[in-house]
């Protein structure tokens, strides 16, 4: 009986360290849309302006399917993302014209600020 309790008890404990530490968001131009997948799973199945994905640190394949708004063709974007511990990576499409999609890093926020609890601080444009 002592035996069963304390594994309980060591399950509860580390049963919380297990939980998503580390995210990846992606955003892309106000007139555009993206589909993301990451290690092949599709994320979102409909096209969307911004994704975030909690998940586990490690490296990730991730594949953006973007429409360009200049030329209105789809893009596949694909880049190999290292994700730390107790980080969000934050990604941007970025559209020139003429030229093919890309897809950039702007910042690295810490999971338990207030970026991470309230998504619409992300979806601000930088004012120039």
């Amino acid at each position: 009986m002592k035996r069963v309790v304390l594994i309980f008890a060591l399950v509860a404990l580390f049963c919380p360290a297990m939980a998503y530490l580390s995210a990846i968001s992606i955003q892309t131009h106000k007139a555009s849309t993206m589909q993301v997948f990451v290690n092949g799973k599709l994320y979102n199945r409909t096209p969307e302006k911004f994704v975030r994905i909690r998940s586990n640190p490690g490296v990730y394949h991730v594949q953006v399917k973007v429409l360009n708004p200049y030329d209105k063709e789809w893009y596949m974007l694909r880049r190999q993302i290292h994700v730390q511990r107790g980080f969000e990576f934050f990604y941007r499409v970025e559209f020139l014209p003429g030229n093919k999609p890309r897809l950039i890093a702007v910042r690295r926020y810490p999971v338990y600020s207030r970026f991470f609890v309230n998504p619409d601080l992300y979806n601000r444009y930088p004012v120039g």
